[in-house]
């Protein structure tokens, strides 16, 4: 109504400014004119409502305090009382006690550590990173994109485009453009005195919009239809409504809470229980109760390992499985078997009765008139008749018992190699037949007997292969492990094997050296083996260019291996073409150490047993060398006139050896007394229709054992003369025999080494004449 009046008063130059300084003014009145009505009214209210009886619920409620309640000073009341918290937890039970039966009282339990640090509080934080996934997630769920400050309902002013404002005006010729009042409206904006901008910030924005729609609804009868289209055109009110979201903690923008705990006063709760009753009991048990249990507990779990596989699994297992009189019957023929051995021994001894005597009591007299000469007596022959066309490829005793030795039946002649071939066990109380026999479908090359559970021998085979032999279990089981189906199994034959060092998890491990010039390490897992190449010899020969003109790698092809005595990571490995190579199992890309040893294929390498860097070589080049560690030229050589097969030490002296040759003698040699000549050369067979291929020393009888190529083992006893021992000085009773063997060696040792060189000592000599 005002605006209308004023319009019809006053010019339309000076309209513009008079209606906004006017309103203006009315504006500011109105406002303090209702926050001062609406003020009275609520002072009135409440006056009325202590007059009013009816209304007394709703009455301000006044404190009620008690009559002896301490008046405290205002100071006291605001002072603030803070609560640390401490290490100390009033719950926690420092010492916790626990009955021992044993010692019948209670015995304090031990406190339970966390190594170094020891947790007294946890407390789990809410903020998080922006740039993990979890603060990735919740922004993609719309989380954290508007503030807590922004979210609710709001009022935003949105403007008009000028083509709204060309629809909704009516065309009049005498109105000024939109942009000149807004121009206008910001000039009389700048006039305004500073106090009345000061009264305007005071006052709500929202409370100032809702009384100016309602001034505006009051006038907008009587004001025209063209002033409300010009208001509505220039600013039109928009109510977007935000929604309120959770806001997202991150590095940057979180709060922190503390909270004060109350201290619980400390109290100590004891128990005490009533000790169980005791009851003395007692038993013998023996090795066979205590074999019993086990076995039984060994059983059940072998049924509960049975019901848990599947059905199919059982199904076909018991269809496989056999009947109580199968196994019966079985364990009956065990037991005939073993009866008719025991037999079979006796039976023998008889026959073989002067051997016997021989073996034990008698030696050769004739050695007390040949000084430093000797010779061998034949004893037994040992022969397998499905075998008496393969060699005997390698003979071990067995480290445990001492009357037993195990034999690999295979073929060294290339040109018509054998499709099968044989692990046999013989015993010198039983020559006639072996104690134990398996019949393999690929020749057998070497084996091994292991020294910590002598029933377990590894063998080699021609065909790459390895296996490992159980000797306690039947012959139908066959091997116990094979490498057929590992991977990285040898491609060529394997020409020797050997027991190794227990790997850190205490699985039994074993090496091999094949042709394809590699060096294999076996661990033997829960049924099956794994195999790891330790090295791969390399050949001096320059690479070769292959079919597609690639250079191709020679390879050098292994013929023998040999490890270190006390130090189980150092081994010797022998090739075909005559080098002798030291490597390591910690460095596996080249050799630690090579020599030249021979001109042919070195068959075999035997360390001593009374000095550790001594060790024999022998080769196909008819030749025997003793070595030292360090050095590249032996200390000493023979030659033999005939390819050497094998060398071994001899346990009990220092300085004796014994090698075999093609042409059937063993030749035994004894440094201390000959140091270029042997003291035993005796034919075994005939150099005509059979060759010495093995030999090895018992370790307790004064017995070697030689195999040759036609599947015989010769048992032969070593007269006097080859085993004498040393006898301690007489200054030096005490010394035991061990002892004596090692002064023995480094004495002879001492005579052959070249002597240091000096510097300086030939110059002296001449200054002296």
């Amino acid at each position: 109504m005002l605006k209308a009046m004023i319009k019809r008063a006053l010019k339309k130059d000076d309209e513009t400014v008079l209606i906004t300084k006017t309103l203006l003014r009315l504006e500011v009145g109105i406002l303090i004119a209702f926050a001062y009505d609406q003020k009275e009214t609520t002072s009135k209210s409440r006056g009325n409502l202590v007059e009013d009886e009816a209304l007394d619920w709703l009455k301000p409620r006044a404190l009620i305090k008690p009559d002896d309640q301490e008046d405290v000073p205002e100071a006291d009341l605001e002072e603030e009382v803070g609560r640390v918290l401490t290490t100390i937890n009033p719950q926690w039970v420092a010492d916790e006690v626990a009955y021992h039966y044993g010692q019948g009282k209670f015995l304090r339990k031990a406190r339970p550590t966390y190594g170094k640090a020891y947790p007294l509080y946890i407390y789990q934080g809410t903020a998080i990173r922006k740039d993990s996934e979890e603060a990735k997630a919740q922004i993609a769920a719309g989380y954290g994109m508007v503030g807590f400050d922004d979210a609710g309902p709001k009022r935003a002013k949105v403007k008009k485009s000028k083509a709204e404002e060309e629809e909704e005006e009516e065309p009049e010729p005498d109105t000024q453009p939109a942009e000149e009042a807004k121009g206008e409206e910001d000039a009389a904006d700048e006039e305004k005195p500073k106090e009345q901008v000061d009264e305007q910030e005071t006052v709500k924005p929202e409370v100032a919009d809702e009384e100016i729609e309602a001034v505006a609804d009051e006038g907008g009868e009587e004001a025209a239809p063209e002033e409300r289209e010009e208001g509505e055109a220039q600013v039109e009110e928009k109510i977007e409504i935000k929604p309120r979201v959770k806001k997202l903690a991150n590095q940057f923008n979180f709060c922190e809470r503390a909270a004060l705990t109350y201290t619980f006063p400390r109290r100590s709760v004891d128990t005490q229980t009533i000790p169980p009753p005791r009851a003395n009991y007692g038993a013998t048990g023996l090795q066979c109760i205590i074999f019993d249990y086990y076995q039984e507990d060994y059983a059940k779990k072998q049924r509960e390992k049975e019901d848990e596989k599947p059905k199919r699994l059982r199904k076909k297992a018991a269809k496989h499985a056999k009947s109580a009189q199968q196994i019966h019957d079985e364990q009956l023929a065990q037991r005939i078997r073993e009866a008719w051995t025991i037999l079979e021994r006796l039976v023998n001894q008889n026959i073989y009765d002067d051997i016997a005597q021989d073996y034990r009591y008698w030696d050769d007299p004739s050695d007390e008139f040949r000084e430093g000469m000797g010779s061998l007596l034949p004893l037994w022959k040992f022969q397998y008749e499905p075998m008496r066309n393969h060699a005997v490829c390698d003979v071990q005793w067995n480290p445990h018992y001492q009357d037993l030795f195990a034999v690999a039946y295979g073929s060294l002649d290339f040109t018509q190699q054998q499709k099968e071939g044989c692990l046999c066990l013989y015993s010198i109380k039983n020559p006639a037949f072996p104690e134990y026999s398996v019949i393999t479908d690929s020749p057998i090359i070497c084996l091994d007997v292991y020294k910590e559970t002598p029933y377990l021998v590894c063998v080699g085979r021609y065909d790459g292969n390895v296996c490992v032999y159980n000797a306690q279990l039947t012959l139908e089981s066959s091997y116990q492990y094979k490498s057929d189906s590992v991977r990285d199994k040898h491609s060529n034959i394997v020409w020797e094997i050997r027991w190794g060092a227990r790997l850190i998890d205490g699985e039994a491990s074993f090496f091999s050296i094949s042709g394809d010039g590699r060096v294999v390490q076996w661990a033997v897992m829960p049924g099956e083996l794994q195999a790891t190449t330790i090295i791969t010899l390399h050949s001096s020969v320059a690479p070769i260019p292959g079919p597609d003109g690639t250079l191709l790698t020679v390879n050098s092809c292994g013929s023998c291996i040999c490890f270190h005595p006390e130090k189980p990571d150092i081994f010797m490995v022998g090739t075909e073409d005559g080098m002798i190579h030291t490597c390591s199992l910690k460095y596996n890309r080249n050799y630690v150490r090579s020599v030249q040893g021979h001109h042919m294929p070195v068959y075999r390498i035997h360390y001593n047993y009374f000095n550790n860097s001594i060790y024999a070589s022998c080769s196909g080049d008819w030749r025997v060398k003793i070595w030292e560690d360090g050095r590249d030229e032996p200390l000493f050589m023979f030659e033999l006139g005939s390819p050497v097969g094998d060398v071994k030490w001899a346990p009990y002296s220092s300085t004796v050896f014994a090698a075999c040759t093609a042409d059937g003698k063993v030749y035994v040699y004894d440094l201390n007394v000959n140091k270029y000549r042997p003291i035993c050369v005796q034919a075994i067979v005939s150099k005509k229709t059979k060759k010495l291929t093995r030999i090895d020393f018992n370790r307790q009888l004064p017995v070697v054992v030689c195999g040759d190529t036609k599947g015989t083992c010769h048992v032969v006893k070593l007269s006097p003369n080859l085993r004498v021992m040393c006898k301690p000085p007489k200054k030096a009773q005490g010394i035991d025999q061990r002892s004596l063997q090692i002064m023995k060696l480094d004495k002879l040792l001492s005579l052959v080494r070249d002597p240091p060189f000096q510097t300086g000592v030939v110059d002296e000599k001449f200054d002296d004449d």
